[in-house]
């Protein structure tokens, strides 16, 4: 269910760049996805289509979605990799001690759009 207010901020920030580059129709929108989210893409386009059934400039949009990894970098040795699992360990120097690099769930990459 939280997909829904996904979809709700998406749309927010689709009317934002709409309105602030003139735009006449939205085409496609482009989405990393975190591999390592609990987010359904299937459900994000659900409620995207149900919320934009009426609104002709979303009409025929699609969406797209790309998984990508969640970058970390070790404090121990500097090595800076993609996590692949929920287990956090170096595979440079086995440390633990890191940071997450990137770790956006859902992130808008593009959009392709018809301008007025």
């Amino acid at each position: 269910m939280h997909e829904y207010s996904i979809t709700c901020s998406i749309l927010e920030i689709l009317q934002k760049v709409i309105g602030e580059n003139k735009l006449k129709k939205i085409k496609k929108v482009n989405f990393h996805l975190s591999k390592l989210s609990n987010i359904e893409p299937e459900s994000i386009k659900f409620y995207f289509n149900f919320l934009t059934k009426d609104d002709e400039i979303f009409k025929g949009a699609r969406l797209h979605f790309k998984k990508i990894n969640i970058e970390v970098r070790c404090n121990d040795c500097n090595e800076t990799y993609d996590l692949k699992s929920f287990e956090v360990k170096c595979p440079n120097c086995l440390g633990k001690n890191v940071n997450i690099v990137s770790m956006d769930d859902i992130k808008i990459m593009s959009v392709e759009a018809d301008q007025t």
